[in-house]
């Protein structure tokens, strides 16, 4: 009997010369698919820990579906039978990891239930040996064999991100936080995603979002709360790495978001982190995007005054105390928030941004006299300083003379130590447009995804039947968001 399971399992070939064909292979996937989901358990661990083990006998890459839900069944038998089996470095846990990072993408286009269950399960196998750290990895690598521009936003984002945060892991995110998310899980119909050789889920020319969808399996049904989160979650991640700039741009989305006229907590702690990071960006504070709600602006500014003073004082660069002060003051505030962290920052920060104002004037100055104007003694300057020339913040150097150390400003960006040169300029404008040609076509294909909706193609029709009857070309579609029940679902077309 094991040898007839094997024999079925192996049975889709994504290979075979017929197969070649994208309208083929998306058929025979889909009838394979149903073949092997009517397994029960007790048939798929059949020849279990023999010569004619399955898991043995096929290929991760090859056989992908049929290996998925080979040890999905494996992996939730042995949890109930014997689940100290299931640790790091055993045999379940090696074929785990190795699956993750070795599938044949097109075939978990069609499995997405069973790489979701595999991918939570190597998670839930870290935690229970208390080294959660382990499925970060596997968990990521699953991510981009499945959607190289992990764009798509998934159950999965979230969970990993969450995953990172716990295990102060913020380089480990980084991969996946620096790809935009273009594609929001939606429902597409059927009739879209089969019959048609350029658009079935196995062609090369389909988009992650349309094989990943509401019904393919790979991820739970999204809130709005949940995007925020992952968002919320990343600016943080990118502020431990230091990448202020980046984590304003992802604080800014959470601002943006629906508030249907109330604010949530989510949108609160973005906006207080966002007036902080402001400052450590730009070295000013700057009002709330346009596009964010002007509610969500007045409740935000209400529940964020200390915030707000806060960054007032740190613009006032010709009273550097004042900013001390206001940091001693609102010390509660700031470590009831979790923001302790990030407003000690704001003094040194704002001893760089007197800096700054100081190049802008001077291309030499005494360290004797920063040290006189900002409090401090000429060797916490010239410490402080240095440490700016040599993580790249300021563009100088510190010379010793009679008098004591000066420091002397670049003015030309062409000299110093944070000067490119041509070829260093020329290929960052290379990778820019690079880029932006990528973001182009993600705005296309969502372009697409939003023509073959049931809300946009309902609107066709009521325009035909306005045009036909005289009415004119009537007025053009509301494409904005809709403040009812959106904290539930991002569109009306995922329920």
């Amino acid at each position: 009997m094991s040898a007839e399971l094997v024999t079925l399992l192996a049975n889709f070939q994504p290979d075979a010369q017929e197969l070649q064909q994208r309208c083929n292979y998306d058929k025979e996937a889909r009838e394979f698919v149903k073949h092997v989901s009517g397994l029960s358990q007790a048939q798929a661990l059949k020849g279990a820990d023999s010569p004619q083990d399955p898991l043995h006998l096929l290929d991760p890459t090859a056989n992908a579906i049929a290996y998925a839900y080979t040890l999905r069944h494996r992996i939730e038998a042995t949890n109930k039978r014997s689940p100290e089996q299931l640790q790091p470095e055993l045999p379940l846990w090696n074929k785990l990891v190795l699956f993750l990072e070795s599938f044949d993408p097109v075939q978990m286009r069609y499995a997405g239930g069973e790489w979701k269950k595999l991918v939570e399960h190597v998670e839930q196998i870290a935690r229970n040996v208390g080294a959660s750290a382990l499925a970060i990895a596997p968990i990521r690598s699953a991510m981009f064999r499945l959607d190289p521009t992990t764009g798509t936003f998934t159950s999965t984002h979230l969970n990993f991100i969450r995953l990172c945060m716990e295990t102060r892991s913020y380089k480990a995110a980084l991969p996946v936080l620096d790809n935009y998310i273009h594609s929001l899980p939606t429902t597409i119909a059927k009739e879209t995603l089969e019959d048609l050789e350029y658009s079935v889920v196995a062609s090369d020319s389909v988009t992650s979002g349309e094989y990943i969808n509401l019904k393919s399996g790979h991820t739970n049904k999204i809130s709005l709360t949940d995007l925020q989160e992952y968002y919320v979650l990343g600016a943080m991640a990118y502020l431990g790495e230091g990448r202020f700039k980046d984590a304003l741009h992802f604080l800014e989305h959470v601002l943006v978001t629906p508030a249907n006229n109330a604010l949530n907590g989510l949108m609160l702690e973005a906006y207080k982190k966002w007036v902080l990071i402001n400052c450590l960006a730009d070295q000013s504070y700057k009002m709330p995007p346009r596009t964010m709600s002007s509610t969500a602006v007045k409740n935000c500014k209400n529940a964020a005054k200390a915030y707000e003073a806060l960054a007032d004082a740190f613009q006032q660069l010709n009273n550097l105390p004042k900013l001390k002060a206001q940091v001693n003051a609102g010390m509660e505030i700031w470590e009831e928030d979790g923001n302790a962290g990030l407003v000690e920052q704001l003094v040194q920060h704002q001893n760089r941004a007197y800096l700054t104002r100081l190049s802008r004037t001077f291309s030499a100055i005494p360290v004797s006299n920063i040290a006189n104007n900002v409090g401090s003694s000429v060797e916490q300057v010239a410490t402080f300083v240095d440490s700016l020339i040599q993580q790249g913040l300021l563009n100088a150097r510190l010379d010793d003379s009679a008098a004591g150390a000066v420091l002397r400003f670049y003015l030309d960006p062409t000299q110093g130590p944070l000067a490119q040169t041509e070829k260093q300029q020329q290929q960052a404008l290379f990778e820019q447009t690079q880029r932006t040609k990528a973001l182009a076509e993600q705005v296309k294909d969502a372009d697409y995804r939003l023509s073959i909706t049931r809300e946009y193609v309902e609107w066709v029709k009521r325009q035909k039947k306005k045009n036909s009857a005289g009415g004119g070309g009537g007025d053009p579609m509301d494409v904005t968001f809709d403040d009812g029940d959106m904290d539930e679902d991002i569109m009306s077309d995922m329920r």
